[in-house]
């Protein structure tokens, strides 16, 4: 079973090589997570910082294409994600991202 959350990255634009200005563009791109939890687990509870709310833990495997930069569009909430490594017990290596769906409403 898995639920589908939007990707969302901005880009700021700027200047090219000739400084001729680049127009800003934000991207939504759907993912397929593997779950949606509510919340914090209890391992990851401690990483709210001040006037963060942890609003939702999402797993993803195999890892998306996926930044501390982006946001992620879960249920209708727009939150700000900060990624960290979901190491399989039974195998090395990186091999899904456990994301914390963040926002600063605390």
């Amino acid at each position: 079973m898995s639920e589908e959350v939007i990707r969302i990255r901005r880009n700021p634009g700027g200047l090219d090589d000739n400084n001729d200005p680049i127009a800003s563009s934000v991207t939504r791109v759907k993912l397929k997570a593997k779950a949606v939890a509510p919340g914090a687990s209890k391992r990851n509870a401690s990483l709210a910082r001040q006037g963060d709310i942890i609003e939702h833990t999402v797993y993803f495997m195999p890892a998306p294409d996926l930044t501390n930069d982006d946001e992620l569009e879960i249920r209708g909430l727009v939150c700000k994600v900060r990624i960290l490594d979901w190491r399989s017990a039974f195998g090395s290596g990186r091999r899904g991202l456990e994301v914390l769906a963040v926002t600063g409403r605390g």
